[in-house]
């Protein structure tokens, strides 16, 4: 899944990036993810056989990143590659240059993870394989949320869509990148909280009713049965099925069930919360995007909300060597 064009010779220093995310698609939260075309993080890496490990940040937001080298998701990410490797003797030196919005629901943190693990496999000459760098990334967003989660480094590693199967092994499947939709992302100017993936997790139920749990398989079957046949509008269907925790979420967002139903009157495949929030996103046909983008952010701005959009594309590819 990842490269393994990069040669197998150990490097200086390597220049990486790893795309946005969009984790859950609804009713599969924790176990599934895409890559967006974009934004994208950039992490920039050296090795040294002295010394202590240092980290910078820039970038959109950068100011609200920390670089306490065991709470930066892409160092602590990093870390654990030259760990797992059995090159715990060297030190990192380490540049972050955001293009995902942190607390935004993109994937930020995972990212930086999938770029900081990378980054310094790619160092190392390739010696972790997929399996492997993916459990270190996990490692990078155990620091920045408080849980190893894989379903925004996943798809931020391997690209197209991913599906993590198994945890104990960590097992993952994955899908082509879908090209027949497009990917709108509002984004609320609402604030949960710093520690946002951590509130957006403890208000989550500890117990589901019956009827609502065989409404979730079925949301979530939907979901993997339309990936697996190509069939977007089957898999809209899943993503907007979910009765466990976007009902719960979606309090902590303005005008969600009023955005979702007007994104579905008018077209979209399917509508959600875009990972632990406060963005949301709607799958729709292609050329659509730009008005449903439009129309969603005026129905926010009636009540006096200010917000975003953006119009992406589900890409095959994730993590990358960049000059």
């Amino acid at each position: 899944m990842v490269s393994s064009s990069v040669k197998s010779a150990l490097k200086s220093s390597v220049r990486v990036s790893a795309p946005a995310t969009i984790a859950n698609l609804g009713p599969g939260y924790d176990v599934i993810g895409m890559a967006l075309n974009e934004p994208r993080d950039f992490v920039e890496v050296s090795l040294e056989s002295r010394g202590e490990d240092f980290i910078e940040v820039e970038g959109v937001r950068s100011e609200s990143i920390s670089c306490d080298p065991k709470k930066n998701s892409a160092l602590v990410a990093g870390r654990a590659v030259l760990e797992r490797a059995g090159r715990g003797d060297l030190c990192l030196k380490m540049k972050v240059i955001k293009g995902v919005p942190p607390r935004s629901g993109l994937g930020s943190s995972g990212a930086s993870s999938a770029a900081g693990a990378y980054s310094v496999n790619v160092l190392l000459g390739m010696p972790l394989k997929d399996e492997e760098l993916l459990q270190c990334a996990m490692e990078g967003e155990r620091a920045a949320c408080g849980s190893p989660h894989a379903d925004n480094v996943a798809p931020a590693l391997f690209g197209g869509v991913v599906f993590i199967s198994s945890f104990k092994p960590i097992k993952v499947i994955r899908f082509e990148a879908l090209k027949d939709l497009e990917i709108v992302v509002i984004t609320p100017e609402v604030e949960i909280g710093e520690e946002k993936t951590k509130i957006a997790r403890q208000i989550l139920p500890t117990s589901v009713p019956l009827q609502d749990m065989v409404r979730q398989t079925q949301a979530f079957g939907k979901l993997l049965v339309g990936l697996m046949n190509r069939d977007v509008a089957l898999m809209g269907e899943g993503v907007s099925g979910d009765v466990v925790i976007e009902r719960a979420r979606a309090k902590l967002i303005p005008k969600f069930d009023y955005m979702k139903s007007c994104a579905l009157e008018a077209g979209a495949y399917g509508f959600s919360i875009s990972g632990a929030g406060p963005s949301v996103f709607a799958l729709c046909p292609n050329n659509m995007g730009k008005q449903l983008g439009a129309t969603l952010k005026s129905i926010l701005e009636k009540d006096g909300i200010r917000s975003s959009y953006s119009v992406h594309r589900n890409v095959g590819e994730g993590v990358k060597v960049v000059s």
